[in-house]
Order: structure tokens, then C-alpha cells, then sequence
């Protein structure tokens, strides 16, 4: 874990990025095989792999946006490997009859050749293989019937290639403003595939941070509220997803709050600091420590590698897109975090990372009862913490939860905020059972 006043993400991303070069054989949908099930898209996990290296390196996509600088060198030995097992899965005859098939996985089969090429090791027949296909509108992806986010993707991809679409397609700019995140997000309504889909839409409408957001909704409280929920619940897949969402938006820019600069995105990136194991994996959802010691040898490291990889790679990504956006200068020097209280028995600003629903209600319990009497920058950060204790109850369908909460929110005056309205009235209408 990183220390007082240093950034998080520079000792993170050099221990992920050693993680994933010692265990770059699992990457190979065949060693992927003998030990995991097998995945609709087999070179998935290493197609992942192949946009964080291109994120990590600065490579640009074929547009007129400015070249970024690269995070930091990539290690020879990662990206010669992965870029074998690339060319190893794409000189396959499975690969060609699949790409020429044009089905639900031609959009993953464009950008695992596409991102050869930007990576240097350049496929020129396929490539033009699939922007043929595309042109002829084969598998009918950017049909209207299509959902937007496959949509989106697409469009991302194929402009990130430098291939041409369909006469007709909407640019990225009209596809994001259809977006979940484009058209208003409602945090208490959003489910996980929904909160994907949010920051999947961020991530190619900018590219993951590398340009500005296309107009649309305004999401700057909607990816606060969303961060707040998946530090308290613990899910650090998310956690990272949104905190390169909090990049791309620049909401460490916007986040004022009550007087004094909020400091989620830094107890968010402390809390991924403290979870990476000392080996530089990262704990994904499904991981099970009680399941891995009871593994030996390769199964024991196929485990690990399964569970963790995916989250593994959502903490690199939103590293490397945080480190890009701190190495830029900033004209002005931002405001303080608010100050952390001093005062004995006074209820933390937070309740814990993975916090159990009881927690949740004796935390909230807590702040109502001290609220009224708190310093001011105290009932600011409880504030904001109470409305990712809400949007989290609401997600796990916990009344008492969010009875407790709302309580907490009416202490503290924000019983008016929309979110807070909201969840009252829902709760009135006999939400949640």
C-alpha cells in the first residue's frame, strides 16, 4: 500500500504489469483449456491483454488526436510473448473460417487483428478481410436492431483500426449520446451488466480517457454515486472500471463537495493499493482464497490466474489511464480533501471496504446519531458516503439497509437531493419486499 502523498497507481501498475508477464502462458487459449472452461471467444483474455499493453505503451489509433506518451516501457519479454500468441491464434484455419462467418464474435476477431497492428505486428490480408466484410454490412452488426453497446464497440474498434464502415453508420459521438450513460443513468436502477455497459460506453467513446467525452447526459455524479457503492461493497472489478471512469471525466477536477475537494477516487485507489496480493494480482468477484489453498501446483496457479486475471487487467488499465492524466500539467493547484476528523468516537467517513450489510446499517446508524453535532467537513464526506450506502442497499434489495440510511441522509440535510427522493419514495411504494 502506497503511503501518505504518494500516487496509488505507481506502485500498482509496475506489479501488475510483472504479474501478467509470469503468467503469460495462461493467456494461450489452449493452456487456458486444460485447466479452465472454455470461453465463446477463446483468445478473450488475450485480446484484453493486447489493449492494455496498447493503452500502457502509447500507441495511437489512426486519428488525428495527438500520439500520448507511454505510461511506461513495456517489458520486451510481455509483448513479444503476447504478440506470438496472437499471430499464433490468427494463423489459425479456426480463426479465418470464424472471422468470415461475421457472427456475434467478428467484432473481438477485428480488434484482435487490429491491435496487432497497432502493436507492430501487422496482419495487412486479414485486415482487409475484415473491413470487406464490414463494408458489406456481413452479420448485419450495425443494424439498428443491434444493442448499442455491441454497436458502439464496434464503431470504436473499427475507427481505432482505421477501416471503413457502412455508408450511414452513426459516428461514435451519435451512438454514445444512446448510450447508458449517454441518455442518464438512474444508479439505483443500474445492475452490474448495467454498470458494465456504463463504463464500456465511457471507455470507447474516449478511448479510454485518451480525448473528451462526446455530448450526452451529464455522468460526473452518476460515476461518483457508482464509486462510492463499489468501494463500501468491496467489488473490485468495478472498483477499478470506475475508477478510470473517474479519469475520463475528470472528477477529481469537478469533485467539490460541501466546501472542500472529495477524496473518493484516492480511498479508492487505496483500497485496490491494499487488496493486490504481493504477487500483483488483484482479486476478482469470483476468487476464493479458501478454494486456492486447497490447490497445489499448476491447478493452484490456473486458479489464481482465472479469478484474478480479468481484475488484474481493470486495475492496469485504470492505472495506466491515471497516470497519463497526473503527468499532465495542471493549470491550477486543486482544492485541499477535506480534513479527516480527530475526534474521539466520531463514526469513520467510510464504512470498511466490503462491508457486510450490517455494517452498512451500524455505520449509518452511527452517523445519524453524531451528524447533528459534527464538524462540517465530517457531514460533507458522510454525505457523499451515504449516497454509495444507499445505491448499495438498493442493490442488494436490504429495506432495513436502506431505512438505516435514509435516516442518516435526513441528519445530515440532504434529504432533498434527487437520489435521496428517489429511494424514499421507492421505499414508500414497497420496494424491495
Amino acid at each position: 500500500m502506497s503511503g501518505a502523498g504518494t500516487e496509488p497507481a505507481r506502485d500498482v501498475l509496475p506489479r501488475v504489469v510483472g504479474w501478467l508477464e509470469r503468467n503469460l502462458r495462461f493467456f494461450d487459449p489452449e493452456t487456458w483449456e486444460r485447466h479452465l472452461p472454455r470461453r465463446p471467444f477463446r483468445a478473450g483474455p488475450l485480446l484484453e491483454l493486447l489493449g492494455f499493453l496498447r493503452l500502457l505503451s502509447g500507441t495511437p489509433a489512426p486519428t488525428p488526436t495527438p500520439t500520448p506518451a507511454p505510461v511506461r516501457p513495456v517489458p520486451e519479454g510481455l509483448r513479444a510473448g503476447a504478440l506470438a500468441l496472437a499471430e499464433q491464434v490468427v494463423g489459425t484455419a479456426e480463426f479465418t473460417r470464424r472471422l468470415r462467418r461475421a457472427d456475434e464474435f467478428f467484432p473481438y476477431h477485428l480488434n484482435l487483428v487490429a491491435l496487432q497492428h497497432l502493436l507492430g505486428r501487422p496482419r495487412p490480408a486479414l485486415l482487409h478481410r475484415c473491413e470487406a466484410l464490414l463494408v458489406a454490412g456481413a452479420g448485419g452488426h450495425f443494424q439498428p436492431h443491434r444493442p448499442l453497446l455491441s454497436r458502439l464497440e464496434l464503431r470504436y474498434v473499427a475507427d481505432r483500426a482505421g477501416v471503413a464502415v457502412p455508408p450511414g453508420v452513426p459516428g461514435l459521438p451519435a451512438l454514445y449520446r444512446q448510450s447508458v450513460p449517454g441518455l442518464g443513468a438512474d444508479p439505483l436502477a443500474l445492475d452490474d451488466t448495467e454498470i458494465y455497459a456504463f463504463t464500456h460506453a465511457l471507455f470507447y467513446a474516449t478511448d479510454f480517457g485518451a480525448h473528451a467525452l462526446p455530448p450526452g447526459a451529464a455522468v460526473d455524479d452518476t460515476v461518483r454515486v457508482l464509486l462510492a457503492s463499489h468501494l463500501i461493497g468491496g467489488h473490485l472489478d468495478l472498483l477499478a472500471e470506475l475508477l478510470l471512469c473517474a479519469d475520463v471525466v475528470g472528477l477529481e477536477e469537478t469533485g467539490l463537495v460541501r466546501g472542500g475537494r472529495t477524496d473518493l477516487v484516492r480511498r479508492g485507489w487505496t483500497a485496490l493499493a491494499s487488496a493486490q496480493r504481493p504477487d500483483g494480482a488483484v482479486p476478482g468477484p469470483v476468487h476464493r482464497p479458501a478454494v486456492l489453498s486447497g490447490l497445489t501446483g499448476e491447478k493452484a496457479e490456473a486458479y489464481l490466474f482465472g479469478t484474478c486475471y480479468h481484475t488484474t487487467l481493470a486495475t492496469g488499465l485504470a492505472a495506466a489511464a491515471r497516470l497519463r492524466q497526473v503527468s499532465r500539467p495542471v493549470p491550477e493547484a486543486p482544492s485541499p480533501c477535506l480534513p479527516e476528523s480527530a475526534a474521539e468516537g466520531t463514526p469513520s467517513p467510510y464504512p470498511p471496504v466490503g462491508a457486510a450489510p450490517d455494517a452498512v446499517h451500524a455505520w449509518a446508524g452511527a452517523v445519524a446519531a453524531a451528524a447533528a453535532h459534527a464538524a462540517e467537513p465530517d457531514r460533507a464526506r458522510w454525505a457523499e458516503a451515504v449516497t454509495g450506502a444507499l445505491v448499495l442497499c438498493a442493490r442488494r434489495r436490504d429495506r432495513p439497509g436502506l431505512e438505516a440510511v435514509l435516516r442518516a441522509a435526513g441528519v445530515l440535510g440532504v434529504a432533498e437531493s434527487p437520489l435521496v427522493r428517489s429511494a424514499t419514495a421507492r421505499l414508500a411504494a414497497g420496494w424491495c419486499g
